[in-house]
């Protein structure tokens, strides 16, 4: 059950300059089926080309079907993200974005949304560098291992031999065994008003936990609490779909340029390389530095959690095992 929580309080950066956006560089036509659509040249593959023959409204409404999907905070993000970049408009409303809707679910008590949450971090335990298809896989005879609902208390009952069979790693049973340890006492993480604080100390909190870095706390905030303006910067996916995003926006580009170095603290690290700039032959793409990414991500606040979501679409990247969205 998402929690509402009061804005943060610590703003790295503050942006206050309006961004003019070009289009996006036309790409290059091919007829399929008898019919004309875009198609990226090899040196040049953008997947953003697939989004181009979509009809952007002159008033940016949104399509009805998808904004009644949708929560209506996100639905508000998704105008503000378009009020600063209009050309967005056909990859936002390609389809829907699972994780933020509107669906009612029942009302849960503090309990049951504790649970909730302790799941939330198992099975982002369980994701970490294994396959979509693995996660699910493993989670389901994690699972399917309980007689009725999982518990923390329940998972401490089972040996370490039991969590290895559902196919945890050595490391990954001695991280669930840990985080279902600190949910079955009285704590911070036991508690929602622990949840309703800052999202820097939500993040921080959840990073106590064994297994779970910056990372997988920033996931936890955005699909489980439904928190508007995370950004991970350093995410494979994101550095993907920002390179592709700035890519056939050069002016979009130079502000971004232009304000990092305008910041003496950004610019000197500029001179350490980025997590992605190394070579790599298998890319389609040129990783900018993090800083740039990160500068780019706050021009987007208090919605940049929505950004992240347009970048990973941009990006091609998969984001179900990310969802915590169950049928």
């Amino acid at each position: 059950m998402p929690v509402t929580r009061s804005k943060a309080t610590v703003t790295e950066i503050t942006l206050t300059q309006t961004v003019k956006v070009e289009k996006p560089r036309a790409a290059r036509k091919a007829k399929v089926n008898g019919k004309i659509v875009s198609k990226a040249s090899k040196g040049n593959r953008n997947i953003e080309h697939l989004f181009a023959l979509a009809e952007v409204p002159k008033d940016l409404s949104l399509p009805s079907e998808f904004e009644a999907y949708h929560d209506s905070r996100f639905i508000e993000g998704v105008k503000h993200i378009l009020s600063i970049d209009p050309t967005l408009y056909p990859v936002v409303v390609h389809s829907k974005f699972r994780a933020f809707s509107n669906e009612e679910k029942p009302i849960q008590s503090e309990r049951d949304t504790i649970l909730h949450y302790w799941y939330a971090l198992i099975s982002s335990v369980i994701g970490q560098q294994v396959s979509g298809s693995a996660a699910k896989a493993i989670e389901s005879r994690f699972s399917s291992s309980f007689e009725g609902k999982p518990t923390p208390e329940k998972t401490l009952l089972k040996t370490d031999e039991e969590l290895r069979a559902v196919g945890l790693s050595k490391m990954k049973a001695k991280y669930v065994r840990h985080i279902s340890e600190t949910f079955a006492q009285p704590g911070e993480l036991t508690s929602l008003a622990f949840y309703s604080t800052p999202k820097e100390d939500v993040i921080k909190g959840l990073t106590q936990l064994m297994g779970i870095g910056e990372w997988s706390a920033k996931m936890f905030a955005v699909f489980t609490l439904r928190e508007l303006d995370i950004f991970a910067f350093d995410d494979l996916g994101v550095a993907r779909g920002v390179a592709r995003y700035l890519e056939n926006r050069p002016e979009m580009l130079a502000k971004v340029k232009e304000g990092v170095h305008a910041v003496e603290e950004l610019k000197k690290r500029l001179t350490k390389r980025g997590k992605f700039q190394t070579k790599s032959s298998k890319r389609t793409w040129t990783p900018l530095h993090d800083e740039y990414v990160k500068y780019l991500g706050l021009m987007f606040a208090p919605y940049q959690s929505v950004f992240m979501l347009i970048m990973w679409r941009l990006a091609s990247t998969n984001v179900e095992v990310l969802e915590n969205v169950r049928d």
